[in-house]
Order: C-alpha cells, then structure tokens, then sequence
C-alpha cells in the first residue's frame, strides 16, 4: 500500500467530473441507490410487522420475537467490514450486485421455513449479504456526483427509507388480515409468508436498475483502472449531455489521492487496510462519527423496529385516559386472558405515518443543506429531539402520542443519511467504504442494543426505557460538535501541504461567498 498525493492529477478528473454536470446519469444512479437502501430497510425493519404475525406459526414468545427482530442485524454486523474491504478493493457495484441478489434469493427462501430455528438462521443469512447494499449503495451514488452534489442527494436517496417504511404497513394493510391458506406439505403458506415475497421485491428492482449502470469512475480511478475510467466519465457526459465529450485525457495525466492498493495482499494485510482510521488525522472525526451514528440507529432503529407492535398494545376503551405506558399495562392484562393467536394487529396508519413524516423531513433537510452546514442541522435536530423524548412516556392524549413518537422517531433516521455524507466527505476513496462501513457498524451495534433493550425492559419498566431513548440525544449532539465541518472535510483529504495552506488562504477570503467558488479556487488557485 503507498501513497499518492492530492496532486494535478486528481484536479484533471475533477475537471472532467464537473464538465459532466449533473443529469439523467446521476438520477439513474439514485433510483438503483435508492431501491437498494429501500430493499435494506424492507428486509430489516420488515420484521417488525412479520414477528408478530408469524407468533403462531413458529410459536414464539416474545424473547424470541426479540431474538427474530435482532437475527438480521447481526448477520450484517457480522459481514459488514468483510464487504467493505471486497467494494474499496474491487468496485462498489460488483459488491452490489452480488450481495443483493444472494440476500434476495435468501430471504424468499426464509419465507418457506416451516420451524423457528430454521427461520432465524435463514434471516441471519439474509443479513451477512443484505450488509452489502447497506452501506455500498451510499459511496456507489456519491461517487457519481462532484463533490457540491453529495451531501443533497444522499438526502434524495435516503428518501427511500420513508417509501420503504409507507411500502411495508400498505402491504400488511392490504394482506396480513386476510384468511386465505395454502398447504403445500411441508407447511402451510399464510399471508405473512406473502409479505416477505413482497419486501424482496424493491432489491429486485434495484438489481435490474443496476445492470445498466457503470462502475463508480472514482474507484476505478483509485484501483489504477483509469482507462474504464475515462470511459465512465464520457459515459456520464453522453447521458447527461446527449453529444460526446471533446475532452481528450490521457489515462496517465489522472492520480488518485490518499492510500492505493497497488500489489496483491493477503487476507490479514487486506483487513488492516482500515488501520489509518484510528490515526492522525482521521482517528478524532470518525470516532465522533461513530459514537453519533450508533445512537441515531439506537434511537430510529432500536425503538423504531418495535414501533408497530407497540403502537398496536392498546386497548381502544378510555384511550384518552392512559398513557402510552398505562395503555401497555391494560393491553398486557387483556392479552394475558385470551388466546394469544386471536390477537392480532389492528391497524398499520402509524407506521404509514412514520414513512410519510420521513419523506417530509427528508425534503425539508435538503432544502436546508443548500445554506446551512450539515454538522449545524444535526446538532439543532438532536436538540430538538430531547424534549420530544423526555415528554413522551407522560402525554395521555392519544394523537399528541401519535405526533411526538412519529418526530422523535422521524429525526435520528434522517440525520443517518447526514453524518453518512459527513464521513464520505472527509475520508479519502480508497478508506471511504471502509469508514462508512464501519460507523454504520457500530451503528447496527447500537441499533441491537435498543432493540433488545426493548424487548426485555419495555415490559418490566416501561416509563425508565422510554427515559433512556430521550436522554440519549442530548449526549448524541455534545459529541456531534467533534465532528468535522464542511470545508475541515475536503482538508483532511488534502495530503499535501501546499494544498492545506491554500485551502486555508482561501477559506479566510471574506469576498468569497458562494462554495462552489471557495471549492474551485482551493482546486485551481
């Protein structure tokens, strides 16, 4: 492994980048993203309506509803860095593809088994290779667009999670009460069965979005694959500007900056590649980035996958007159003195709720990226997010319930899709998926941790769980303000010196207001 400097040669492809400007290329590219990250958040967070409906079927209580919920989460944590090496060292939409089509295949094939075990190892399969997409998708796409670009449409992809969360309650709503039944032998399909055909069916859309598109231009340059390179980046050009690109490069006048596998390696030499992480100068902001992103997957995920069903553990009669946790306790009395099968889930309109309030506030923090740093939003949100939490577990009206759950859940889940684009800013190609992958790691680490915490305390001390899940954005948004700004990223990319002084001439320049000028001045001053 050696290093290249941030020298001419990465300014050529920037250039050429920028010529291609921004068109039916990168929007291709977005849908292929987003119906990835949307098949991700189907196939995960899909089990949070599927667990308790197949309660009868595979006859589990609810330690194994928890265990069900977590098996997916775990095979991604487990896989996740192994994916991240094969996507940094051999192409983002390699990984995709393969990834993708082998998790899909599983996960039909989870729909069949006819015993718990067997359930949950087949969904602990599904997520060793649904890890790829989980985090892939993300550099795959921001590698397609120049550097002004990023932040916003990372926002437009992460969109997608909110179609996922509106996608699987409309299907439960439409299938999980109905009767039908088909005895195939081996075990009888029932309509929780169907759903999980129907949450595989955005990754198969992604894979055929997939097919057409190119490998990312940026780690083919970084893999010194520059011709296939240049060919992407006339590609771009020609999809988005219908005409050839005049523009002759020749493969040599391109570098990459930051480290470059240049040798074959060794498994162990190939896993020690994310070593310059937890070194100067990245070791401080990844951190940062890792604490942060483990509670916005403890805070959304954690509570959010158990938000259905405990949306649905309420007893309609004197609703006004409990809380969410008195609410709990009168439904667990009811539910101790019938027959568990004959209790079901009433109604999915919160969850719709939730998907829709994603989107909306996806929108909303795009707007805001085009004038206000990202590292401000998610500081500001964070805060925002505390008082929702502390107050929840004591309102008694039942809409004003529905409004503050659906905000404190929405917030954390859009942030993800901020500090995803923070750490792609400021880590270098070849380290980019590695770092991504391994937040998002903790991330998930986070996410198990309040899911179980969940399952096994919410019932024996509903009020101090809750407490927990809104204390935990305070700290979140103390250890935010380590994390780099906008212009501190595109620095710590810079390895020579001569840049890092430019870059710091030019940011001290007062005249320049817009940072499309302050980004090409460090670049071409």
């Amino acid at each position: 492994m050696v290093i290249a400097d941030y020298g001419e040669g990465f300014e050529n492809y920037m250039d050429i980048m920028n010529e291609t400007g921004f068109g039916f290329a990168q929007v291709w590219a977005l849908l292929a993203s987003g119906f990835l990250v949307m098949a991700v958040t189907a196939e995960l967070m899909g089990m949070a309506i599927i667990a308790p409906a197949s309660r009868c079927d595979l006859k589990t209580d609810q330690i194994k509803i928890t265990t069900l919920n977590c098996s997916a989460f775990i095979g991604v944590i487990v896989s996740s860095y192994f994916w991240a090496v094969l996507a940094d060292t051999y192409g983002r939409r390699w990984v995709l593809l393969l990834s993708t089509s082998i998790s899909t295949c599983l996960s039909l094939t989870s729909a069949l088994m006819p015993t718990f075990p067997l359930f949950i190892v087949m969904r602990f399969c599904v997520g060793l290779f649904i890890a790829g997409p989980s985090f892939a998708a993300v550099t795959y796409l921001a590698e397609f667009c120049t550097f002004d670009h990023r932040h916003i449409i990372i926002v437009y992809m992460a969109m997608f999670q909110g179609f996922a969360m509106v996608y699987c309650p409309a299907m439960a709503t439409l299938f999980i009460h109905q009767k039908w039944t088909y005895d195939l032998g081996f075990i009888v399909y029932k309509p929780w069965r169907l759903l999980m055909l129907l949450n595989s069916l955005p990754g198969l859309i992604g894979i055929v979005l997939l097919i057409g598109l190119p490998e990312s231009p940026e780690i083919l340059l970084c893999t010194q694959r520059k011709q296939k390179c240049i060919k992407v980046v006339k590609w771009i050009y020609r999809v988005n500007k219908r005409k050839e690109m005049d523009w002759n490069i020749e493969p040599e006048e391109l570098s990459c900056p930051g480290y470059r596998i240049v040798d074959k390696q060794n498994c162990v030499e190939l896993m020690n590649q994310g070593r310059p992480l937890f070194k100067k100068p990245y070791v401080v902001p990844f951190l940062s980035s890792c604490v942060v992103m483990s509670g916005l997957f403890f805070l959304c995920n954690g509570l959010g996958i158990w938000f259905t069903d405990l949306r649905n553990r309420r007893i309609d009669k004197d609703l006004e007159l409990y809380t969410i946790c008195g609410n709990m306790g009168r439904f667990k009395k009811f539910y101790s003195e019938v027959d568990r099968c004959q209790v079901t889930l009433q109604s999915f309109r919160d969850s719709m709720l939730l998907g829709a309030t994603y989107l909306i506030m996806f929108t909303g923090v795009a707007l805001l990226l085009r004038s206000v740093s990202a590292k401000i939003i998610v500081v500001a949100l964070l805060i925002l997010c505390f008082p929702l939490g502390a107050v929840l577990p004591w309102i008694t009206h039942e809409t004003a319930t529905s409004v503050v759950f659906i905000i404190f859940l929405a917030i954390p889940n859009c942030l993800i899709a901020l500090v995803s684009g923070i750490v792609i800013e400021f880590t270098s190609v070849d380290l980019r998926g590695k770092a991504l992958c391994l937040c998002i790691l903790i991330g998930r680490s986070g996410m198990v941790t309040g899911t179980f915490l969940v399952g096994y305390a919410m019932d024996a001390n509903c009020e101090l769980t809750y407490t927990l899940f809104g204390l935990y954005p305070l700290v979140c948004s103390v250890v935010t303000v380590l994390l780099p700004g906008r212009w501190k990223c595109f620095r710590l990319i810079a390895n020579q010196p001569k840049l890092r002084a430019r870059s710091s001439s030019v940011m001290s320049t007062w005249s320049m207001q817009h940072r499309s000028q302050i980004y090409n001045a460090m670049l071409k001053k």
